[in-house]
């Protein structure tokens, strides 16, 4: 039961800080339409993906709809083009990941969603904060995970027979082997509001 849920805390700890920032940010940017849109799909997918493990498409599709319909109330039926250029980079973002088997197709989805709504420039610079919170993520995901011991040793291992053999095949994860993977709707929260606050990573 305990290690149940120290296994269960990153996935509840993260989805309800993202969730509240999504609440704080639905307030702070309420004269803002792509803060407020981004805000409430964001606190949607945490939430939905936190408790689930599910993004559902009506969500990403109801904020791809937003985001071309606010590019071309803004920008005319040059802004429909901004809108296909930040879904298709939002998209290739999280494409690579996904093929690797790192995540799910609705994690590829929701950003490609933001991504139509923030344009390609935004969407990389919120990318680039993302991909830092996911990876303080996984750090934290494997210091709950209850097979840490048992992982560690088990890498030990198999780093030892490749010294000695030097068989490369020694490092292919077992079929039934458990994977890194977590609720992503937080870290692309987190990097959101990331760029919201501070801008520009680089």
């Amino acid at each position: 039961m305990g290690s149940s849920l120290l296994h269960n805390l990153p996935r509840r700890l993260c989805g309800s800080l993202a969730g509240v920032l999504a609440v704080c940010f639905l307030y702070l940017g309420r004269n803002e339409l792509s803060i407020v849109f981004a805000s409430l799909f964001l606190l949607l997918i945490c939430t939905t993906d936190t408790l689930y493990s599910k993004i559902p498409n009506m969500f990403t599709l109801l904020l791809t709809l937003s985001g071309f319909g606010l590019h071309f109330r803004l920008e005319g039926a040059v802004g429909l083009w901004t809108a296909l250029l930040g879904l298709l980079t939002g998209f290739a973002l999280l494409l690579i990941p996904y093929l690797l088997g790192g995540m799910g197709a609705g994690d590829v989805k929701a950003l490609a969603a933001l991504g139509s709504l923030l344009g390609a420039g935004t969407i990389l610079q919120v990318a680039l904060y993302m991909f830092l919170a996911g990876g303080l993520m996984s750090v934290l995901h494997y210091l709950c995970n209850r097979n840490l011991l048992t992982q560690c040793r088990a890498g030990l291992s198999c780093l030892a027979v490749f010294l000695y053999t030097r068989d490369i095949k020694i490092f292919k994860p077992e079929p039934n082997g458990e994977s890194l993977r977590f609720p992503y709707a937080a870290a692309i929260a987190f990097g959101f509001f990331a760029h919201t606050y501070w801008g520009d990573l680089i």
